[in-house]
């Protein structure tokens, strides 16, 4: 959807949990947008099935996932149609649900497009990344792996590899959020979409 500055944003949902706590993060981060004159449309991998990668090669041909049975289409088509996208997820065992790896795997076409096929060689221009993400634990690296995932993904669909990451600890369900943290999301889905 297009906002009323143009801008057309993306929530991509990549936990399996459909009222989870980074459902919730990006719902305050929707909110902020919304305060801003934008939309954020989103998509949940709860509500697609999406297979994962078989790594055969395929799209190295021509940039097409040869599994074209199952509902990563929509997400490819959302790659190409929006400027911003903000990738959500909790952090499962230090890095992305099952769930979520599935469509990062799945990015390797884009990969194809961009690095064996000389497609978008210097990025798509005003594309902007955002990473919301929490975990139950408190490590001092819970979010790296999660972060150098979505950073290689948005890499691989011509997005900037720097992008801003919102991330909390100790977050066991919905209720553990603060209210200071949900208004700190919904900032951050304000300044995205002004930005």
């Amino acid at each position: 959807m297009i906002s009323s500055s143009g801008v057309k944003i993306l929530g991509l949902h990549l936990s399996p949990r459909k009222e989870g706590s980074s459902a919730l993060l990006l719902t305050k981060f929707a909110e902020g947008a919304q305060d801003a004159g934008a939309k954020l449309d989103i998509l949940s991998i709860a509500d697609l099935d999406v297979k994962g990668c078989q790594a055969c090669g395929g799209c190295s041909k021509n940039g097409v996932c040869i599994i074209d049975f199952d509902d990563m289409n929509q997400i490819y088509e959302a790659w190409e149609t929006y400027e911003r996208i903000v990738i959500a997820s909790s952090v499962f065992f230090y890095d992305l649900p099952s769930q979520g790896k599935a469509v990062l795997d799945r990015s390797q076409a884009f990969w194809s497009r961009r690095y064996v096929l000389g497609m978008h060689k210097d990025g798509k221009p005003n594309t902007k990344g955002f990473l919301l993400t929490v975990g139950a634990t408190k490590g001092k690296d819970l979010f790296v792996p999660i972060t150098l995932a979505v950073k290689y993904m948005f890499d691989a669909i011509a997005f900037p590899k720097s992008f801003p990451v919102l991330a909390f600890r100790k977050i066991e369900n919905p209720e553990s959020f603060s209210q200071e943290q949900l208004l700190e999301a919904k900032k951050a889905g304000y300044e995205f979409a002004k930005s």
